[in-house]
């Protein structure tokens, strides 16, 4: 872990272009950083300029709303209310400015024009027509999961884990989901049989002691503030995100990508500092985990709406399986779980929900003599079996 020399008694901004404000980094009250608003610029065509501008309108409302709706459940509600909602547009956005307009080839009129819209206020009217679930009733429904976060490194304890892990479950914990507590991870992380189960591989062990905690999502998390510019005695630090996050009961990865604060354009946003740089502070580390943990969140309640509902990921290996056979044993396991996904010859994700022993003891029961099918290992959410 990285340690500083030089505490940060400097000021940091939320925006690339606003002034100063003072905060003594380390008692600076970080918020998380509100994305109820959001500028869009949108082009669109009509037969005459009122046409082409309402169809703007229109399309940067369904342009904010896109990434709310989720499901195919909740596209299909939103599509009842979607012309009462573009009929009400003049509540959820405002126009800023009109950057293009003009005469299409065919004689109509077409704008470029950026709105402000605000998401927030969408979201609500979103909850309340009944077309998405708010964060309560979202864990009343389906159960929220409950998630583990480290720092690079499931044995880590330094200064970075502390902060970044502690921005990351208060954030969590406000939108309804279930987190292992940092000491009680950190006393999973000490117990020598599971480092020895761990194998010496940093992601194993993570989901050794994940499996231990009853989790059922891992959070690996990795910041790399760099500073990239400079005016006068501000320097301008920008603080991606990396994550990677994996089902517990699996091992499988279902985000790989790195996050960025962004300014209200939806444009990567940095912090500007006055004085001697280091980026390494408190302050930097918890505003960078701060300004992506609404976008994190997203992709989250994605994956747990869509995926975790169907039950527990597991990984089931056959060994010996025949090329010619695992189409034929790939269909047969779509009656016996949620979902089925090939992870490779003779491997398959699948969800289920229940436990993997029970799934194991029933396939044996339908498959064993079909295919010849014998229980030969559990590893973690793995079960290996042997086709004779």
């Amino acid at each position: 872990m990285k340690r500083f020399k030089h505490p940060l008694s400097l000021s940091v901004l939320l925006a690339l272009l606003g002034s100063p404000t003072a905060l003594n980094p380390a008692q600076a009250d970080v918020q998380n950083v509100n994305y109820g608003q959001r500028e869009i610029e949108m082009s669109a065509e009509g037969l005459t300029a009122e046409e082409a501008l309402v169809n703007c309108e229109q399309a940067a409302i369904e342009s904010a709303i896109k990434p709310l709706v989720q499901t195919e459940e909740e596209q299909r509600k939103y599509q009842a209310i979607r012309q009462r909602l573009l009929a009400d547009r003049a509540l959820y956005l405002q126009r800023l400015k009109i950057v293009g307009k003009g005469t299409t080839a065919s004689g109509g009129r077409f704008y470029k024009v950026v709105f402000k819209v605000e998401v927030g206020r969408l979201h609500e009217q979103l909850v309340k027509a009944g077309v998405i679930l708010s964060a309560s009733q979202l864990n009343q429904e389906l159960n929220s999961p409950t998630i583990v976060a480290y720092y690079h490194d499931p044995r880590e304890s330094g200064e970075y884990a502390q902060w970044s892990v502690e921005r990351i479950y208060n954030f969590l914990l406000a939108h309804q989901f279930r987190v292992v507590d940092a000491n009680i991870w950190q006393q999973l992380a000490q117990d020598d049989e599971l480092l020895i189960q761990g194998q010496g591989d940093n992601r194993r062990l993570g989901q050794v002691l994940a499996l231990k905690a009853k989790a059922d999502l891992i959070l690996e998390i990795q910041i790399e503030p760099k500073v990239v510019g400079q005016s006068g005695d501000y320097h301008y630090v920008q603080t991606p995100v990396h994550l990677k996050a994996f089902e517990a009961s699996s091992g499988a990865p279902f985000i790989e990508k790195t996050y960025q604060r962004l300014n209200a354009k939806g444009q990567p946003e940095a912090l500007s500092i006055k004085g001697n740089v280091d980026v390494s502070t408190k302050a930097v580390i918890e505003e960078a985990v701060a300004g992506v943990m609404p976008l994190m969140l997203e992709d989250l309640t994605l994956h747990w709406k869509q995926n975790l509902v169907k039950g527990q990921q597991y990984r089931l290996i056959f060994r010996n399986l025949k090329p010619e056979h695992e189409a034929e044993l790939q269909s047969r396991l779509q009656g016996l779980v949620k979902e089925v996904k090939s992870d490779g010859t003779g491997s398959f994700l699948v969800r289920y929900p229940g436990v993997l022993g029970d799934l194991a003891d029933e396939l044996e029961q339908r498959l064993g003599q079909s295919h010849g099918l014998t229980l030969e290992s559990f590893d973690l959410g793995n079960a290996t079996f042997v086709c004779s």
